[in-house]
């Protein structure tokens, strides 16, 4: 006859060869941070959630959990933290386990978060020798100890890309083993696998970013283990609940239903439906949770915050198109009024030189007679391009200029020694009906190494930037024509003050 509790002590340890031995829930994805600690409180607010789930309810001795889990953040959310503990229990084979994990978030981009979990823990095996019955008492060996702790690590990642999330985490991080006999002959010892968890998982709000549809997977794997696979999708709304299904490979497929009760508490239930063939004979698995919410829903709020952002951004933008726009259309209107104004200009000085040519030459025949006379000065009378002893009217004399001045003109027509304004022709670069874009054009031919001033037309309130300024127009003429000298290259023409 086999040795009862040996015979059980092997069975159970020989369950690794075969299960996974962290814990089973169908409601992981609102307990996340129990499998992976770098997902601790990323959901911003403080939730503290109660589990129970029973497996197999007409198998005596099979599986039954419970577990109670208190999650947050801090510090902006740049960290986060849990503390959870369960019982599972397996017959006579129970394990109690107590953790804390804390996890670190980096940004690595506007919408481009890294987070490092870390857990650490301490887990509890026992055996109920006490509820062992055999016929023959000899059968029953007992064990050194039936009880036995060990420390425990798990640890994690977790990246965030806008709404999709990728996690990897190691539960039973140093793979112990617990030792429940000395016996040499027969050593009975329980290891703790490492196990390996992959997830996956993706949001797609809609209708206001109240309803979110999740398509999520997770892969758990441990060495000599077969790997399982859960693949579902949930479908939360935010003010009433959420329904979801899931599939566990070799196992069962999922129905989770969930009530927001209130705000703050939610109601979850989950059912298995046995991919078993034995089915029949194993009976229900339910998983009962209760999940309360403490203070704000800050993840709602951060939804709520980024969409006023956008709008605020959105606005902002429209500004600007609206702002480059009327610019524009300024622009153009400045140009229309300047091309009028050059026209009108160009009218007004070739009727003053058709004026002038007509004067001198009347004033040269009334001299015709006289052939002792100096005719010089009375061929040239009136002549805007006779002699001009003023320095400011001619590119001869004071080349004293100054950093910044236009090469090859006098200091005098200068645009830092002119009075703003004053009578005269001004090579013009600018005209604005805005005081702010003038200053914005004297301060863009500052940074390209001229010296430019502004004065405004109290005739049609425009603002006109220039580089020279002359008095006669055929001087002015020349300047803009010749590109002040080769020195700027944009668009330039004058402006007469009278």
């Amino acid at each position: 006859m086999k040795k009862l509790i040996l015979s059980i002590i092997i069975l159970v340890a020989g369950l690794q060869v075969k299960a996974q031995q962290i814990p089973l829930y169908s409601n992981y994805f609102f307990t996340p941070y129990i499998y992976n600690p770098a997902q601790s409180g990323k959901e911003g607010s403080t939730e503290l959630t109660l589990l129970h789930r029973r497996q197999w309810t007409d198998i005596q001795g099979a599986p039954e959990t419970s577990a109670l889990a208190i999650n947050g953040s801090l510090n902006e959310e740049k960290v986060g933290w849990s503390v959870y503990g369960y019982r599972d229990v397996t017959d006579i084979i129970s394990r109690v386990g107590i953790y804390g994990n804390y996890a670190y978030r980096v940004n690595l981009a506007d919408n481009i978060t890294l987070a490092f979990g870390l857990g650490a823990g301490y887990l509890n095996n026992q055996i109920d020798q006490s509820a062992i019955r055999a016929r023959d008492d000899e059968a029953i060996i007992t064990v050194t100890t039936d009880n036995r702790g060990n420390f425990d690590l798990n640890a994690g990642i977790d990246l965030e890309i806008g709404n999709f999330t990728l996690g990897a985490a190691a539960p039973q991080l140093l793979g112990q083993s617990i030792k429940y006999t000395e016996n040499t002959d027969r050593p009975v010892n329980y290891s703790l696998l490492r196990h390996y968890v992959a997830t996956a998982r993706y949001d797609f709000p809609f209708e206001g970013d109240d309803n979110v549809l999740s398509p999520m997977v997770m892969v758990k794997a441990a060495r000599n283990v077969p790997i399982q696979v859960d693949a579902g999708l949930l479908f939360s709304l935010r003010n009433f609940g959420y329904i979801g299904a899931m599939y566990r490979s070799e196992y069962a497929v999922t129905g989770n239903v969930g009530i927001n009760l209130t705000e703050q508490l939610t109601l979850g239930y989950a059912y298995d439906f046995s991919l078993s063939d034995y089915s029949a004979d194993l009976g229900t698995s339910h998983e009962f949770m209760l999940t309360y919410r403490f203070g704000s829903d800050k993840k709602n709020e951060r939804l709520e915050n980024e969409i006023k952002r956008l709008k605020q951004q959105q606005r902002r933008q429209k500004d600007e198109v609206e702002e480059i726009v009327n610019e524009r259309l300024e622009e153009f209107e400045d140009q229309y009024k300047r091309d009028i104004e050059k026209k009108v200009d160009e009218a007004t000085q070739d009727a003053q030189n058709n004026q002038n040519n007509q004067s001198g030459n009347a004033t040269g025949n009334t001299n015709t007679g006289n052939t002792g006379g100096n005719n010089t000065g009375n061929a040239n009378n009136g002549n805007p391009r006779g002699n001009n002893t003023d320095p400011a009217n001619n590119n001869q004399g004071n080349f004293n200029n100054q950093p910044g001045d236009v090469p090859g003109f006098n200091a005098a027509n200068q645009a830092n020694n002119v009075q703003p304004g004053s009578q005269g022709y001004y090579v013009t670069a600018g005209v604005f009906s805005s005081q702010q874009n003038a200053e914005k054009m004297v301060r863009k031919l500052g940074s390209q190494g001229l010296n430019a001033r502004y004065f405004q037309d109290q005739g049609n309130y425009y603002y006109y930037v220039y580089l020279l300024k002359f008095n006669n127009y055929q001087q002015a003429d020349a300047a803009k024509s010749s590109g002040l000298n080769g020195s700027y290259s944009g668009d330039l023409w004058i402006k007469i003050v009278e």
